[in-house]
């Protein structure tokens, strides 16, 4: 059985979707998630084997580079594959296809974390370096530093709620997404496409924590920080 390249085929439900009939962003963050865990699983570094050794793999880095949205009731096929590793740290790559064509690639970032000590470490586990594949990568650039813009026109205060939680007890990395496009025009997410979007994951998030999200557009992208008590924990960079 060939592990190198996972393979996930989903049909596209309506909650998944915007007003338009788009496969929401955060969704597209949410089925790559989901194909990771996946695969890890079956390579033996999933949630269960690095949960028992107070580890989780968490998101640090992302590059998604679109060609187009998938919609309501399409057929799509993720393809995930580890292009490197080292350590406490890993470069996972996907593809998202529509029939037998490419329409999203994507480069992410993962760091290993212990879960008591709330820091990155080296992976317990130990990995077959058969599995990773250097050579092959998903995107035209790589995932980047944000550099943080310091002119933002916009500013929104939230609060941490519970449902915004996964099971490691911090904020999601999905749900960042959803916060700032919805300082967006509701036209501007819905009539437009984002053609690449880069996020960086400073820090994490708990329950009930006070931060604001700060946005800026220009004719070409839009800008958003997140920051907490002044410290900057979430930048993302979205591309027309």
């Amino acid at each position: 059985m060939q592990t190198e390249i996972y393979s996930k085929t989903v049909t596209l439900n309506f909650t998944q979707c915007y007003a338009n009939g788009r496969l929401k962003y955060s969704e597209l963050n949410n089925l790559l998630q989901l194909t990771a865990s996946e695969h890890a699983e079956i390579l033996g570094f999933g949630y269960q084997a690095m949960a028992s050794q107070s580890q989780s793999w968490v998101l640090s880095r992302i590059r998604m580079e679109i060609d187009r949205l998938p919609k309501f009731l399409e057929e799509i096929t993720v393809k995930t594959w580890v292009q490197d590793f080292l350590g406490n740290r890993s470069i996972r790559n996907f593809e998202v296809y529509r029939k037998d064509k490419k329409i999203i690639g994507v480069c992410s970032f993962w760091a290993v974390f212990n879960t008591q000590l709330r820091r990155s470490e080296n992976l317990a586990i130990k990995v077959d370096p058969a599995i990773v594949l250097p050579e092959r990568s998903a995107t035209q650039e790589s995932f980047k530093r944000i550099e943080q813009d310091t002119d933002y026109d916009q500013t929104s205060s939230y609060l941490s709620k519970l449902s915004d939680l996964d099971i490691v007890n911090h904020v999601n990395n999905v749900k960042y997404t959803d916060w700032c496009f919805d300082l967006l025009p509701a036209e501007t997410v819905l009539k437009k496409t984002f053609r690449s979007i880069d996020i960086n994951y400073l820090k994490e998030l708990k329950l009930a924590e006070a931060v604001d999200i700060h946005q800026r557009v220009h004719p070409e992208s839009a800008h958003f920080a997140i920051t907490r008590a002044d410290k900057t924990i979430f930048l993302m960079q979205a591309n027309f």
